[in-house]
């Protein structure tokens, strides 16, 4: 049975120095609302398919958030069932611990987002307005634009003439980009702090090239009224031996400044048996290189969004990191990033992926076991004929932005965790057939159902993707909704084919939004970065 915990407990334990993962288990349209600035969104929809892989160990302390509508519970009673013995509910939701010293944080990604704001404000990172880069273009300036993001941000916007290096990445081509010390470099992501970041790695690194941060990145670039270019490939050769070797040499003296810790194959082996703590073994290196061979237990995590994203991936606060690569010099840079930003157990594995068995393939899924959940399968072609008979109703539980831009015609969208409060509101029918991209989140959303109605419930055999290569009919738009749509933090989200009108409020809102953040974290009393150590860049 869950326990209550008091908002003066709350700020009690995130304050201990002890691992804990706290988990705001709202919708993320809610969550971006308000929320507890260390507080991990994981959506009650999709805790079971996600969990595993954010707290991966059982007896971690839990402590589950919503805002009073009852999903703490609901989640509460979910990872007791999954074997979880340490899980409390925070009394009163997210909106009684403000009197208990915490702020609450709208948005997403308030710490990686602070954390670069707080970054640039101590290093004095130097920057460059989108005015003045673009004439740097029209001047026909030696010059390297360098876009810090993942290759499908890169590639739906991005400044025309950037190249594509991802923020870990960037040590490894910065001499092939930039052979020549006289060349200009500017690093930029969507906004701030992968831009932020990287710029100041290089700096870091000692590359003589003059660097700077293009201000608000893609989106001060927009907001200038400038062209982004769209599907864009432009993305850098594989480093050449002597980018490499530079690399790798440079990250070791980062190393030596910033007080990287690094850990051996032994001393990793005693941790993995150490049941006490939660270890997180990442491979930051390329999605090709962790899929041609990896370490058993290693998640893949880009480094950049490890350091960038990391709510995206981790739960569980305070636990341990093994960063793993192949020669350091992306996993030095990412855990000298991490541990200023206030992880404090960051380690890099000596020697990377060498001497070690590896295995190939994309890595385990970390997701509940739907072999014991599932409900009735239903083949597209036995779907098809009783939609033509008019005989079934047709729920999809894919996010909202995904079923807005396709879905089976005549398919409604509605959300897994709203499902208590829908069940009178559906649709007359005789039989019901839920859908996901997957069919995952389906199953689970079935299971649900067949314990709210009595109406035969059953899940499309291999999901909505399946229907799509059967050559089924396919629509777009928010035709059919049922509930409120709570999945997107519609204050900032841009829709395709929105006007320029609308995309210009979003990210004037975005702009103010990043204002507010370090003011609104001094008075935060649960949470501070570090103090910024002062690197001296080398000879």
């Amino acid at each position: 049975m869950a326990n209550l915990i008091s908002p003066q407990r709350l700020r009690s334990a995130v304050k201990d120095g002890k691992e804990f993962a706290l988990l705001d288990v709202r919708e993320r349209g809610q969550y971006a609302r308000g929320h507890l600035f260390l507080a991990i969104n994981l959506p009650l929809s999709h805790l079971e398919l996600r969990i595993k892989r954010y707290v991966p160990r059982l007896s971690t302390r839990v402590l589950l958030c919503d805002a009073g509508e009852g999903f703490a519970q609901r989640a509460a009673h979910t990872m007791e069932a999954l074997g979880y013995s340490d899980v409390s509910m925070v009394e009163g939701g997210v909106r009684s611990c403000t009197g208990a010293g915490f702020e609450l944080f709208r948005g997403h990604y308030a710490v990686p987002y602070a954390f670069g704001l707080y970054a640039a404000k101590a290093y004095d990172t130097p920057q460059i307005s989108p005015q003045a880069l673009r004439t740097w273009i029209g001047d026909g300036e030696p010059l390297v634009i360098v876009d810090s993001r993942t290759a499908q941000e890169f590639e739906q916007a991005s400044i025309p003439g950037a190249v594509n290096v991802p923020l870990s990445e960037l040590p490894y081509h910065v001499k092939d980009l930039a052979p020549h010390e006289k060349t200009r470099i500017v690093v930029h992501c969507g906004a701030v702090t992968r831009g932020i970041l990287g710029g100041q790695s290089l700096i870091e690194l000692g590359v003589k090239n003059p660097v700077r941060v293009l201000s608000n990145g893609v989106r001060g670039w927009d907001l200038a009224d400038f062209d982004l270019s769209h599907s864009s490939a432009r993305h850098p050769r594989p480093a050449s031996r002597g980018a490499s070797s530079w690399a790798a040499a440079a990250a070791q003296r980062l190393a030596a400044a910033c007080g990287v810790r690094f850990v051996s194959a032994t001393q990793l082996n005693r941790w993995r048996e150490d049941a006490s703590r939660t270890l997180y073994v990442v491979d930051i290196r390329t999605r090709e290189e962790y899929e041609a061979g990896h370490l058993h237990d290693a998640i893949w995590i880009l480094g950049g969004e490890l350091i960038g994203l990391y709510e995206d991936h981790i739960g569980t606060r305070n636990a341990r990191f093994c960063l793993v690569d192949d020669n350091g010099a992306r996993a030095i840079c990412a855990a000298s990033w991490l541990t200023r930003m206030g992880w404090p157990d960051v380690t890099v594995l000596e020697g990377g992926t060498d001497r070690h068995d590896l295995i190939a393939g994309p890595g385990a899924h970390e997701g509940v076991n739907l072999t014991s959940t599932r409900p009735p399968l239903i083949e597209v072609e036995q779907l098809m004929r009783q939609i033509e008979a008019e005989d079934v109703l047709l729920l999809d539980f894919a996010d909202s932005l995904t079923y807005e831009q396709v879905h089976i015609a005549g398919a409604w969208w509605a959300l897994r965790s709203t499902l208590p409060a829908l069940k009178e509101k559906l649709p007359a029918c005789e039989k019901l057939v839920c859908t996901s991209p997957d069919g995952q989140l389906a199953s689970l959303a079935a299971a649900d159902l067949r314990r709210l109605i009595d109406c035969p419930v059953a899940v499309l055999a291999g999901g909505t993707d399946a229907w799509r290569k059967s050559g089924g009919q396919m629509a777009d738009g928010l035709t059919r909704t049922l509930g409120e749509v709570e999945d997107v933090a519609t204050e900032f989200v841009i829709r395709p084919g929105d006007d320029r009108t609308t995309v210009r409020a979003a990210q004037r809102r975005m702009l103010r939004w990043q204002a507010e953040l370090l003011p609104k974290l001094k008075r935060d009393q649960t949470f501070s970065f570090p103090a910024l150590p002062r690197l001296t860049q080398p000879n």
